[in-house]
């Protein structure tokens, strides 16, 4: 089995790259270029049926921003 990444780079628009570009209003190739290069993510587990791939990045719809990490200004107390 090969990842949505691992095809892209092979330049394979996949099902899941056509949906999402269908949903985004833009071209499978874009959508394939920034899977390939890693600013899209397509999370598409075959083991889910039934479930409509999104696209995550930052020039579509549905972003993610995070900041992880542990903060110095956080205390844990034990509770006896």
């Amino acid at each position: 089995m090969s990842t949505q990444m691992l095809r892209a780079r092979a330049g394979e628009v996949t099902p899941e790259i056509e949906m999402v570009a269908r949903d985004e209003q833009r071209s499978p190739e874009e959508i394939r270029q920034g899977v390939a290069n890693g600013t899209i993510v397509i999370p598409a587990n075959r083991g889910h049926q039934g479930l409509r791939p999104i696209g995550i990045g930052r020039t579509l719809r549905t972003k993610v921003n995070v900041n992880l990490g542990a903060s110095s200004l956080v205390h844990f107390v034990d509770e006896e």
